[in-house]
């Protein structure tokens, strides 16, 4: 075995004794990689050579929801790609994995996963009445409810969060003490829903371009806010007082009629 290899194996070596060999893959309805065809019980295997890798993170709220829907696995790891990320990026690439059982994809936002759900897919049916209505609904004072319950859940989390200095009425992620918000990636799901509806209904029409970022229009953006507050009160009513979740969830009462 050449000096090269051996360095290699001892790296790889290293590596897998500091993470645990279980964790989580999730993968969009979209993509066509390694885990696309996965079923329970199945071992899994990627390219050696390079990308597509299969990306395991290590706890469930290191799991990144680029694309939504998608099916959310537990899996072991059983061959590391020799390409890894740098210390405390939350996932490992790995060439082969086990996978050992489906999970459902709304325990990615937490423990009320599947009213963050409900709200997902109700963001992406939007039509224009939808939007007319949550913006008719909307107000300055949800959108305080909305900050105080993110400071209460910072103020938990990490008391010392620079996070806490700032405002947070259109806050979807502050990431502290391990996790990104209090349901996860919901909230950014939840606003892409509404980006990507937004186009499919009114293309070009309903972005505002500066430079390199794009925004919705007004009306739009309004939605997505509406649709994000009520989000954030039916996947994490702990964090605010009753009068605040019904607040922030009666635009989507009045669109939906769900009450959660």
């Amino acid at each position: 075995m050449s000096l090269q290899v051996s360095r290699w194996c001892l790296s790889v070596a290293r590596f897998l004794r500091r993470f645990p060999a279980i964790g989580f893959v999730y993968v969009s309805d979209s993509e066509s990689g390694p885990m696309s065809t996965a079923e329970t019980g199945s071992m899994v295997r990627g390219s050696s050579s390079g990308p597509p890798w299969i990306v395991v993170s290590h706890t469930l709220d290191d799991v990144l929801v680029a694309r939504w829907p998608g099916r959310l696995w537990r899996v072991e790891l059983l061959e590391a790609a020799l390409s890894q990320p740098r210390d405390g990026a939350g996932y490992r690439r790995a060439i082969a994995v086990k996978v050992l059982e489906e999970l459902s994809a709304a325990t990615l936002f937490g423990t009320h996963g599947a009213e963050v759900c409900k709200v997902i897919q109700a963001a992406s049916r939007l039509n224009e009445e939808d939007v007319d209505r949550l913006g008719q609904n909307a107000s300055a004072i949800s959108a305080a409810a909305y900050a105080r319950a993110w400071t209460t859940w910072l103020t938990r989390n990490d008391p010392t969060s620079h996070f806490l200095r700032q405002e947070h009425g259109d806050t979807l992620q502050a990431r502290v003490a391990g996790k990104t918000s209090p349901i996860g990636h919901g909230l950014s799901v939840v606003h892409n829903a509404v980006f990507e509806r937004a186009r499919t209904v009114g293309g070009d029409g309903v972005l505002v371009r500066d430079d390199d970022e794009v925004w919705l229009v007004p009306r739009w953006a309004t939605a997505a806010d509406a649709l994000c507050q009520a989000a954030l009160a039916l996947g994490a009513p702990e964090i605010m007082p009753e009068a605040d979740r019904r607040l922030l969830i009666l635009p989507f009462v009045e669109v939906f009629g769900f009450d959660g």
